[in-house]
């Protein structure tokens, strides 16, 4: 062996011994914040994918066989798995693993740091080699993980994603799955980066980033990884795989980047907050705050320790955005503090960390740095207590503050689809419009709640007519009797829509009642109830991206005829709309009463058609003592044609499967 050679085999042996200290100390946090069942269910994972044994759960019958990881049994998942249960025997006579389907195994995401929850999901990249799979070969791996999948929610009740990839599409960036096209809308280079800066390392090849000096200048990457495979002493294929560079961003990835947290602030504003602040600082920050922060990290392989909160990856993520509102963005450093405060505390069921933990060190250090009175803290922490109108505004200000953002960035560098291939500007056109579905506050359309009211479970919502105007919702406290007011509406239409945006509503286990005088009458004679007007608006969200790729357009509209109690007639209308983006807006018409009732009819009529589209569904209720039989019919005479003639076939809808059969 050359000094040379004998210098390179050295250096990646230290790089390779500081990763895998990282990743000891990262693995250490998971498990230390992992309750009992859900440490067995992570140990146990990679050994259901490695083995497929009748006994196991993940086990499919059907040839060719799909299953196996690379060097498994080398691993500490591997005999920790085995200690749990006597299966040694069964292992022994399947004998060794030929060609394991999973090249690499990665755990992503908040596990192993300081925004684990036990809400957390267990989310994998699963690296393959899809020129060594067929197409039913790949079918086997998929319903595989499906059984794990599904093990995991029923026995566990841990929600756990497997993400199929195949090492060289992700290599290019791409994102596709086994012969589809990318439908991945999501910014690469920032779904990357948070790869490379979150991963634990389960079991298979190590990514071959994990070898390199971080800040490489941009195109020196590939040169680097090249000059490594050609060390055939080394023999890097054997234990490590390629997926791909990773550089500073460009002006549209940050565009892009930004986009993309404003639609993801629906789940979690906190979350959006602090990653779209920590894109901005690629733009707009120190250049210490510009470089990628896997990078920094990389920086720190070797230095972590096990409870040092300095090596955590959210650790230096928020030390980044802090320093960064603090020099360029002074007017919201107080709202990226709150969001910090929240994040580390399990937002959106806020709790202090447990004492003694890294995670309430860190957080009793930032409380002493920004001068945080017990008042202040206490307000903070009781965040569950809140009234739900103040949960709101909260969640506003921080999406207000992601449209600042965006609007600062694209100031004379607006998204361009020029140079972009068909996939591309396909998936741009769908980003732009989910941010617009996102932003619109118009006045009639039905808003959302707070992120924490709708991870609440509820058993029994009751509609209620106000004394002088207007219907209030209410509902059980969870796991209390205590009757409280959910939300208030002018119509009824209006809180039903609000359970369906807010997806409040769980047939199996909830129920809803009317208390009012009056029936609820569909097309028929019989009384219904408001689950019948619940299930013709399901699913009222897209079911794929694909809709948004067009403008939005109306799908459905529910109109309820609403009769008075001191006259006959009707005397009010409300109506529910749902276009194809999956926006509910509603609205109310009020009726003389005075006037004869085929002018109210067509003031109806008038009102309906307004709302334009080929293929809208007309949906006609009443809310009266009795049904009134022809009140749709004289209804219809004053509606334009468009509502009468053929609905043409939706060009957003696929063909079901059945029909292609």
């Amino acid at each position: 062996m050359t000094r040379e050679q004998a210098r390179t085999k050295l250096k990646i042996h230290e790089m390779k011994s500081a990763f895998s200290n990282y990743n000891m100390v990262r693995m250490r946090e998971a498990l230390r914040y992992l309750s009992g069942p859900k440490l067995t269910l992570f140990v146990k994972i990679p050994f259901l994918i490695h083995t497929n044994l009748p006994q196991l759960p993940g086990y499919v019958q059907d040839l060719p066989t799909a299953h196996g990881i690379y060097n498994f049994q080398a691993t500490g998942f591997f005999k920790e798995a085995l200690s749990q249960g006597k299966l040694e025997e069964a292992l022994v006579k399947a004998g060794p693993v030929e060609a394991p389907c999973v090249l690499g195994l990665y755990h992503i995401g908040s596990l192993g740091t300081f925004t684990q929850s036990p809400q957390s999901d267990f989310d994998y990249w699963v690296i393959i080699d899809k020129h060594s799979f067929t197409e039913k070969r790949y079918y086997n791996f998929e319903k595989k993980l499906a059984h794990i999948v599904k093990y995991s929610r029923e026995e566990f009740s841990q929600k756990v994603s497997f993400f199929i990839m195949d090492q060289a599409d992700i290599r290019k960036d791409c994102y596709a799955g086994f012969n589809t096209r990318e439908t991945m809308i999501a910014p690469k280079l920032f779904l990357k980066e948070e790869f490379y800066r979150t991963f634990l390392m389960i079991a298979g090849k190590i990514p071959i980033w994990t070898l390199l000096p971080p800040n490489i200048p941009k195109g020196i990457y590939k040169e680097k990884v090249n000059g490594l495979l050609q060390k055939k002493e080394m023999n890097i294929n054997r234990e490590y795989i390629d997926l791909g560079k990773i550089e500073i961003p460009e002006n549209q990835d940050i565009l892009k980047g930004i986009l993309w947290h404003i639609c993801k602030s629906r789940q979690d504003p906190v979350k959006a907050m602090i990653k779209a602040s920590m894109i901005m600082a690629h733009r707009f920050g120190s250049k210490e705050q510009s470089i990628l922060l896997c990078d920094e990290i990389k920086k720190g392989f070797a230095l972590a320790n096990i409870d040092d909160y300095g090596a955590d990856p959210y650790k230096i993520l928020f030390d980044r955005v802090i320093a960064f509102h603090k020099e360029n963005q002074p007017g919201s450093l107080n709202l990226i503090k709150n969001a910090i405060f929240f994040r580390l505390c399990e937002y959106p069921m806020v709790q202090s960390p447990a004492p003694g933990s890294p995670k309430k060190q860190l957080l009793d250090r930032y409380i002493r740095t920004w001068n945080l009175n017990p008042t202040q803290v206490k307000k903070l922490i009781t965040y569950p207590k809140w009234p739900e109108q103040e949960k709101r505004l909260l969640e506003k200000t921080f999406v207000k503050q992601l449209s600042r953002m965006y609007k600062q960035i694209s100031q004379g560098d607006e998204l361009n689809f020029s140079g972009l291939g068909q996939t591309d500007q396909r998936n741009l056109k769908i980003l732009i419009n989910k941010t617009r579905e996102r932003l619109n506050l118009s006045k009639d359309k039905i808003q959302e709640s707070s992120t924490y009211l709708a991870r609440q479970s509820y058993t029994f919502f009751l509609f209620r007519k106000k004394r002088f105007a207007g219907w209030e919702l209410s509902t059980l406290e969870p796991k209390g009797s205590k009757e409280i007011t959910l939300q208030t509406s002018p119509s009824f239409l209006g809180l039903l829509g609000w359970i369906i945006e807010n997806r409040l509503y769980h047939r199996a286990e909830a129920s809803m009642r009317i208390d009012v005088k009056s029936n609820l009458f569909g097309s028929q004679d019989q009384p219904i109830s408001a689950d019948a007007l619940y299930l013709e608006f399901q699913p009222a969200k897209p079911l794929s991206d694909d809709v948004f790729e067009h403008g939005a357009l109306w799908r459905k509209l529910m109109v309820l005829l609403v009769e008075s109690t001191s006259s006959k007639g009707f005397s009010r209308v409300e109506i529910l709309a749902l276009n194809t983006w999956g926006e509910l807006f509603e609205s109310q018409l009020e009726l003389d009463t005075q006037t004869r009732m085929d002018d109210r009819y067509k003031k109806i009529a008038s009102q309906i058609n307004l709302y334009k589209g080929k293929n809208l569904k007309l949906l006609f209720y009443q809310m009266s003592d009795r049904r009134d039989p022809d009140a749709v019919f004289r209804i219809s005479q004053y509606l334009e044609p468009r509502f009468f003639t053929p609905q043409e076939k939706d060009p957003l809808r696929k063909r079901p499967l059945l029909d292609k059969l």
